[in-house]
């Protein structure tokens, strides 16, 4: 499953369950939740399970939200790798 962010503002939601996330962008990512607090995840970093309702995403100085158009829930004990490439971050899910 692939779940893509822009820079176009949204109100949608990722809801990970435990997933385990692999940042590729080369570049820190930090991961701005609902109710939780931020979570910077380093360049090429991969992070423990997390289970936070994502609102987005940030790197450097650049918001990226999800284009779907709906809230998307990851399922339980998935590996996330995070990709950016001409200004869309894609968050590549996989069992």
């Amino acid at each position: 499953m692939n779940i893509c962010f822009t820079e176009t503002p949204s109100l949608k939601t990722v809801k990970p369950s435990r997933t385990i996330f692999l940042n590729n962008t080369g570049q820190d990512v930090t991961l701005k939740f609902v109710t939780a607090p931020d979570y910077v995840l380093g360049a090429y970093a991969i992070s423990n399970g997390i289970s936070a309702a994502i609102d987005h995403l940030r790197v450097g100085e650049t918001e990226f939200y999800s284009c779907h158009s709906q809230n998307v829930a990851i399922p339980a004990n998935c590996t996330a790798v995070l990709t950016i490439a001409n200004s869309v971050m894609t968050m590549t899910v996989s069992t």
